[in-house]
């Protein structure tokens, strides 16, 4: 049987209007009121979505631990005396990012050819653009941090340092293999990489090491240990660009 329709009025307004008798749930309000209350929860909730996504994007910069000097450098910032290969597909490599992206390597035998530039400009672009979580360090530092929590006395753990950055979307690890080789440093490296090659989280790594050098010459694998290495050539399958070139600075 057919609803009946009752004269309502609207709470908001107080004009009468016609709805549908439906008891304890009639319509309360009109038809322009109902309509102005739709458009003020819609922009309520696009002004709320807005505030989590600033308050995500806020934490994504605090995060990533990016220095200030590099904060804002970009792709489309850089300068033409880069490699220009290099520059081509560390573009193209932070453009197509995803989730199962495999990792990159930037290698040259020197220092300022444009290694730790680019790398950077893949995190600010898989950041900002891409909105994904991203850890910038030097893998010194990483190593450092790890060592002080042997001796601080403090809640922060090697486990709690080594989940924070070993499960980020991507990590980018700067000068690895800058230091010399020790047992403990092998094995560190040796987690840090079968740690993302377990879970297939890509890593971006810069090192002044070859990844392979003629017989008595030393090689990145001399300095993380095979087993590191070993691992880190499997997360990049292939991915090595060789930025040999003069110094920029």
């Amino acid at each position: 049987m057919p609803r009946q329709k009752t004269k309502a009025v609207c709470l908001d307004c107080s004009e009468l209007f016609e709805a549908l008798d439906m008891g304890s749930h009639t319509r309360r309000y009109c038809n322009c009121c109902a309509a102005k209350m739709a458009e003020f929860e819609e922009a309520d909730r696009l002004a709320r979505e807005e505030v989590l996504a600033e308050e995500k994007y806020r934490q994504l910069i605090y995060q990533a631990k990016i220095p200030p000097k590099w904060q804002h450098t970009t792709f489309a910032s850089s300068k033409g005396d880069l490699n220009p290969r290099a520059l081509k597909v560390t573009r193209q490599y932070a453009e197509i990012f995803n989730r199962s992206s495999p990792s990159l390597a930037l290698y040259s035998p020197g220092n300022g050819t444009g290694k730790t530039h680019l790398s950077v400009c893949i995190a600010n672009h898989v950041m900002l653009v891409k909105r994904l979580p991203v850890i910038f360090m030097k893998a010194r530092d990483l190593m450092l941090e790890i060592r002080r929590t042997f001796s601080d006395r403090g809640s922060i753990t090697e486990a709690d340092i080594l989940d924070r950055v070993l499960s980020v979307q991507l990590l980018v690890l700067d000068d690895v293999g800058v230091d010399p080789t020790s047992q403990w440093l092998q094995a560190t490296y040796w987690t840090v990489f079968d740690r993302r090659l377990e879970w297939q989280l890509p890593v971006v790594v810069t090192t002044n090491k070859p990844f392979e050098a003629p017989v008595g010459k030393e090689c990145l694998a001399d300095r993380i240990g095979d087993g590191a290495f070993s691992r880190l050539v499997e997360l990049c399958q292939g991915n090595v660009i060789d930025m040999t070139g003069v110094d920029l600075r």
